[in-house]
């Protein structure tokens, strides 16, 4: 074309598609279940996901019935409430809780330290020419001796419960925020929702009210997600005017997933739940709920 030839007329741009992507290779179906009535039906989706992919038992030491009320639900979804309303940006009966919860795991040797998984950060398995990115054929229906150990880690919304955990943890437990465990996944995953003083939760609410920050935190395990928090969060709404139809964000995930009158499977003391009764916090109420939502949308 000289400088005299008039501009040869360019096509039209394609539109740009967007693909919502609704199957996780991470997590069950079960968890896929209370994702999607907790939040993602709003948007008009529905997560499908992954098998049943049980805890190797052979892996776990549950010394206390509380513990093993956790481990033996046979739940993707456990709750350990307790009854508390002073702590802020450190939780120390959080800390009790999870640290007993770890050392009932036996874990492998060593864990990255960023949250991260040590391969990509996809969902699915890579694709290639002659294996598609579609679900294994297999996974496994119950636990065997030969099953690895199972990768574990901990969310905080807060660095400095981050910071408190790394020092009580074994070393293969990764602690970290929630913006750093975004992408990443392990088998088991423990939330510590930290605030416990709803006054402070309440002039936080894009921290510890946020649904989205939620979501990532409870989704980021294979096998089980373990919340511990406060019953004093369950009270509290977040100031957005925007959200407050949604009421009290950790109430209703709470009973999406456990009912609105449920029973605890386990209630006890901090003390008798760790096996430890002469800590400070020993005499604090403790109860623990596993999901009973099942992958048809009612009560398992």
């Amino acid at each position: 074309m000289t400088a005299n030839e008039p501009d040869e007329p360019q096509p039209a741009a394609a539109p740009l598609r967007i693909e919502q992507l609704t199957e996780s290779y991470r997590f069950d179906a079960e968890l896929a279940t209370l994702l999607t009535q907790f939040q993602y039906e709003k948007d008009g989706l529905t997560l499908t996901a992954a098998e049943s992919r049980p805890i190797p038992t052979h892996h776990i030491t549950a010394p206390t019935a509380g513990l093993n009320a956790v481990f033996e639900a046979g739940a993707s979804l456990v709750f350990v409430c307790y009854a508390d309303r002073e702590h802020t940006m450190v939780n120390p009966i959080e800390t009790v809780v999870i640290a007993a919860l770890m050392e009932a795991i036996e874990q492998a040797p060593t864990a990255r330290s960023d949250g991260g998984t040590d391969r990509p950060l996809g969902e699915g398995p890579t694709a290639t020419a002659d294996r598609p990115a579609t679900h294994p054929t297999t996974r496994p229906t119950k636990t065997t001796g030969t099953e690895p150990h199972p990768t574990v880690g901990v969310v905080s919304p807060h660095n400095a419960q981050r910071g408190v955990l790394n020092t009580v943890l074994a070393e293969a437990v990764t602690a970290n925020t929630v913006e750093k465990y975004q992408g990443g996944e392990r088998d088991i995953i423990a939330v510590s929702a930290t605030v416990s003083d709803p006054q402070f939760a309440r002039h936080e609410d894009r921290f510890i009210l946020n649904p989205r920050r939620l979501l990532v935190a409870i989704s980021r395990s294979k096998r089980l997600t373990v919340v511990v928090c406060s019953t004093a969060l369950f009270e509290v709404a977040p100031q957005d005017s925007d959200r407050l139809d949604a009421g009290p964000i950790w109430a209703r995930l709470f009973t999406q997933a456990v009912g609105r009158d449920p029973t605890p499977a386990w209630a006890g003391s901090l003390g008798a739940f760790v096996g430890n009764t002469t800590g400070e916090h020993a005499a604090v109420p403790v109860e623990v709920y596993p999901s009973t939502i099942a992958t048809d949308g009612g009560d398992r």
